[in-house]
């Protein structure tokens, strides 16, 4: 394997080994976010990692001796804070610990942690491993459902996580595919995927809840997923599926950090970057593509689109077909 931060897609440097945990931590360091490396055999380390870029997922695929990685209190300006990693246990142990979650690893076993809080990851034997690394906002789900995920273990026992694993682990034997287009396309695959995972693990914590507002919840987002599409979705229609009030609908959003419409425009905006970023759709109008999901204003959908993602529509389709 190549031991580097983010190795160029198709880069065919010599493989190199890292021997001290010291190199260990700046070259983790600077591949996910700011880290601070321990081990009790500092003479006998050694580990090496390829990463490449799959769209909006960095993937990286580590091997190493046992060591304890540990992100500290995060400070304002930290740059590494937003995003979410996901690590797929591939050989020896893992545990995982943030905040007052831990989850032991084996193989096969997968657990999410947020880059903007401190956590612990302790690995006692030589291990292999798989990282995905990627924005809060590229993930599918409402922030505040994700605290109920964090340093959770998502095993093969279940066979949605066991399918949702295997693909994840067909990554790292084929790191050298996630190139160009392919990548982005296996990038997104992987977040629906995990997106889907962790669906599951919600829904299965939802029905074991006496709590009516996880079952509310979940079931208004995925009535809103299903829905996207339609331009008449609104919190009275929302509201309406569901029984209840528009003002008791407001509220479950609030709680959640964020509004109604908000939560639809980021899911809608999120389909046409995709759609954009796809060269399969490139003879497709931008505005086809606006109206395809949801948004029937053409000027409004370039606005909270540039605000979005800090470029204009076609600007994202440029730089796709040019990778």
């Amino acid at each position: 394997m190549v031991s580097t931060s983010r190795t160029p897609a198709g880069d065919a440097a010599a493989p190199a080994l890292i021997t001290s945990i010291q190199d260990w931590t700046r070259l983790s360091s600077r591949s996910f976010v700011p880290l601070t490396c321990t081990t009790t055999s500092p003479r006998t380390f050694r580990g090496d990692m390829a990463a490449r870029e799959a769209g909006k997922v960095h993937v990286t695929h580590l091997r190493f001796g046992p060591h304890v990685v540990e992100r500290a209190l995060v400070t304002p300006g930290d740059l590494g804070a937003g995003r979410f990693k996901v690590g797929v246990q591939l050989e020896g142990r893992g545990i995982v610990e943030q905040g007052e979650d831990t989850a032991e690893l084996g193989v096969g076993d997968m657990a999410l942690y947020d880059t903007s809080a401190p956590y612990r990851l302790e690995f006692p034997d030589d291990a292999r491993l798989l990282v995905l690394m990627f924005d809060h906002a590229s993930l599918d789900l409402p922030p505040n459902a994700v605290t109920h995920l964090r340093a959770r273990r998502l095993g093969p026992e279940d066979p949605v996580h066991r399918m949702v694993g295997s693909f994840l682990t067909s990554l790292a034997d084929h790191m050298g595919e996630l190139t160009g287009m392919t990548g982005q396309r296996m990038g997104n695959a992987a977040l629906d995927l995990l997106t889907t995972s962790f669906n599951r693990e919600l829904d299965g914590q939802v029905s074991v809840s006496l709590d009516e507002k996880d079952r509310l919840r979940a079931t208004v987002h995925d009535y809103i997923e299903a829905h996207l599409a339609d331009p008449e979705l609104n919190p009275a229609m929302i509201a309406r599926a569901h029984y209840i009030s528009v003002r008791r609908l407001h509220q479950v959003f609030h709680e959640e950090g964020t509004t109604v419409s908000a939560w639809i425009r980021r899911r809608r905006l999120e389909r046409c970057r995709r759609a954009l970023e796809d060269p399969v759709s490139a003879a497709v109008p931008i505005s086809r593509v606006a109206s395809r999901w949801g948004f029937t204003d053409g000027a409004h959908f370039s606005r909270v689109f540039r605000a979005a993602y800090g470029m204009t529509p076609s600007q994202v389709r440029a730089r796709a077909l040019a990778a």
